[in-house]
């Protein structure tokens, strides 16, 4: 039996201005629905439906590549502490707002690089603890957007809670982690690299960086230069007090700026290519939000309908959800064979693989001298960029591999 679905459109003005926060009071107010499931129907939204974001994205850029990327493996490097269930159910825990606070900088790229390997201490396991800063607060701003660290917005009540304290009203509800988040990205993730790092600009406003005016008139190739040689730490900050600088910094790799994606499976759900055409036609699936070329489409996903379901959600009947200790119940062989490969990248005119790093390089690893391994066949997974936020580890390590080396990623 489906359960009743309605999503309406509220302005800011009238919550602010209501007596009653409750979600009932609250759509009366609200326009007509923007989607009405009646109790029932026998349909494969009125099943799995949590919400429609009605926007238009973008195709993926080579940013967006890398954070789908690092998310993946952020999940899979914490999975011991994702797995606990008493983790999630209090927000107020320093755990909690670590973990929440990580997912947010990956989305919005406010992270630092490294090069020197030695910080990471591989590999991580249970008594390993996230040590990087987070807000002592549930409710704060990030990046011009105001968070609530809640427990559950799975019913009517927790939402009105979140609503009474955030003063706004935000009708979707997006999974951010799931069962499958340590092999492929999420839709929640998607959804808030998009709000983080894109000028969400409705058509036919004009952009607002094109507003802002300086004092001093730099042509942009001389304010690339200097964009260019700020520290990664300082040019976040940076971006934060210009939309011109923000547009620039989203617009570009500044944490890798000899790199260049050659590889994009994580971002480009069908071919795994990027055009740099602009308005190379693409469709986002509603449910999943990962993007498509339009000529990559079977016949059978070209409908004339507004709203695109992919062929993979369209299968599945349930709603993508986390169960505590999922992902570590699953079998570390078949884990690792879902786990997506690393990323193909060109540096300094040579094709690497960015792969993500497990353990600590063979050279400083003693054990494989007593049992007698012969170094020459153990990969050596040697430590090129370490991942901090705000100067301490993430717990994400990176090496350059050449094409076609063996590498393994340990369950």
């Amino acid at each position: 039996m489906g359960l009743p679905v309605c999503m309406r459109r509220l302005n800011l003005d009238s919550i602010c201005e209501a007596e009653d926060l409750s979600i009932e009071a609250l759509l009366q107010n609200g326009s007509n629905p923007l989607l009405d499931i009646s109790a029932g129907q026998d349909s494969l939204q009125a099943e799995k439906e949590y919400g429609y974001w009605e926007t238009e994205i973008e195709q993926p850029s080579p940013l967006n590549e890398l954070q789908y990327r690092m998310f993946v493996d952020f999940v899979y490097q914490w999975r011991y502490f994702i797995d606990d269930r008493t983790i999630w159910k209090h927000p107020s825990s320093t755990l909690f707002r670590r973990l929440c606070n990580a997912f947010l900088r990956l989305a919005a790229w406010d992270l630092e690089i490294s090069s020197e390997g030695e910080i990471a201490t591989l590999p991580l396991d249970a008594e390993t603890f996230p040590d990087w800063d987070s807000p002592p607060t549930d409710i704060y701003w990030f990046h011009r957007s105001l968070v609530v660290l809640c427990e559950d917005l799975g019913t009517s009540s927790s939402i009105s809670a979140a609503v009474s304290r955030a003063r706004t009203f935000c009708s979707p509800v997006f999974p951010l982690l799931t069962n499958s988040s340590a092999t492929e990205c999420s839709a929640g993730f998607r959804i808030l690299t998009y709000i983080l790092t894109s000028p969400c600009i409705n058509k036919g406003e004009r952009n607002p960086a094109a507003r802002e005016v300086s004092s001093i008139a730099l042509p942009m190739e001389v304010l690339d230069m200097i964009l260019n040689t700020v520290a990664a730490y300082d040019i976040i900050s940076f971006a934060q007090a210009s939309l011109k600088v923000e547009n620039w910094y989203y617009a570009s790799l500044p944490q890798f700026p000899d790199m260049a994606i050659r590889d994009f499976h994580a971002s480009m759900a069908c071919c795994g290519e990027r055009t740099n055409s602009k308005g190379i036609e693409g469709v986002c699936c509603s449910d999943c939000h990962a993007w498509r070329h339009s000529a990559c489409l079977d016949a059978s996903e070209r409908t004339p309908e507004k709203r695109y379901v992919c062929s993979k959600c369209r299968l599945s009947r349930t709603r993508p959800k986390l169960i505590p200790g999922a992902i570590g119940r699953a079998n570390p062989l078949q884990r690792a064979r879902d786990r997506p490969d690393g990323c193909r990248v060109m540096i300094q005119k040579q094709e690497k693989v960015l792969q993500l790093r497990t353990t600590s390089p063979a050279v400083v690893r003693p054990e494989l001298r007593i049992l007698k391994r012969d170094l020459t066949l153990t990969p050596p997974n040697q430590i090129d960029y370490v991942v901090l936020f705000g100067g301490s580890w993430s717990g994400l390590a990176y090496g350059l591999d050449d094409v076609g080396a063996k590498t393994r990623i340990w369950g």
